[in-house]
């Protein structure tokens, strides 16, 4: 995840210095954390959320490490769900509640429980206020569009006036008009630019065996997010396409050859090392 600050004018300024990022750490953090609690650690000037449960004090130094936790089952847990299933944007194949799954009522009672703390429930309007004047990037697969489809049917519930439109090339997108607040979700599945690879009769990977694969441009991003650093003040990144796409991605039929500079890079990485090399280029 990545931030600026929040912008009070119509002109974007440009995008920020990026050493400060932890790429790492960010993206362990938003596959281990509800992405709506995650919001809570960049502000804390808005008056304190109502809660449904009783709420775990931080610990006594005043700190808390949110990635560091697990889910719990909390059958405690009597408040409504945040949305329904007639929220629009869902997609129909993700809609639990309209498919008719079994346990799709049992799902709002799992909550992330970090160690020695707790997080309290997601408050929609006291988010749009937190977030008043500002744009959040959704930058990923289908993991950050559910996100996405989550917190806009959240919000939507609490503020009906409501824009959609494609902010800087996105695929879908909204603007809160009340609080101009602005989300938007731009689809990419590995954050770089990729395509399929076939060897010719020379070159470099012929001559290591590979013969098929998908072409990795480790420092040239996809282009359906480019213009998405210079737009959104908050770009929320997830990567799921990197750790399971087999039916893609297959290690021995089709691997991940990565480029850097138009050259490939030898000897040949394995998929977690080319994921570091599209961070320190993409973050």
């Amino acid at each position: 995840m990545a931030t600026r600050a929040p912008l009070h004018g119509s002109k974007k300024p440009p995008a920020p210095s990026n050493s400060s990022l932890a790429p790492r750490a960010l993206i362990t953090l938003l596959c281990a954390v509800s992405l709506y609690f995650c919001f809570s650690l960049f502000r804390k000037d808005a008056p304190p959320p109502s809660f449904f449960y009783p709420v775990v004090p931080a610990t006594t130094n005043g700190a808390c490490n949110y990635s560091d936790g697990r889910w719990i089952y909390d059958p405690s847990i009597r408040s409504p769900p945040r949305y329904d299933h007639t929220c629009k944007e869902i997609f129909k194949g993700w809609n639990c509640i309209a498919g008719n799954k079994s346990n799709a009522l049992d799902i709002i009672k799992w909550r992330w429980k970090p160690h020695g703390c707790d997080l309290p429930p997601f408050d929609p309007s006291r988010f749009l206020e937190q977030f008043r004047d500002t744009s959040i990037g959704f930058v990923g697969d289908s993991l950050n569009r559910n996100m996405f489809v989550s917190l806009f049917c959240a919000l939507r519930k609490v503020s009906a006036e409501v824009k959609k439109w494609r902010p800087a090339g996105a695929d879908r997108g909204f603007t809160f008009l009340k609080y101009n607040l602005t989300i938007a979700y731009h689809r990419t599945n590995l954050l770089a630019r990729y395509g399929r690879w076939t060897g010719g009769t020379s070159g470099i990977l012929e001559s290591l065996g590979y013969k098929d694969g998908y072409r990795i441009d480790v420092d040239i991003p996809d282009g359906t997010w480019v213009a998405a650093p210079r737009f959104h003040d908050i770009l929320i990144f997830n990567t799921g396409h990197w750790w399971w796409a087999p039916s893609k991605f297959d290690p021995l039929k089709t691997p991940m050859l990565f480029f850097e500079n138009g050259v490939p890079v030898t000897p040949p990485l394995p998929p977690d090392a080319g994921l570091d090399m599209v961070l320190r280029h993409m973050v």
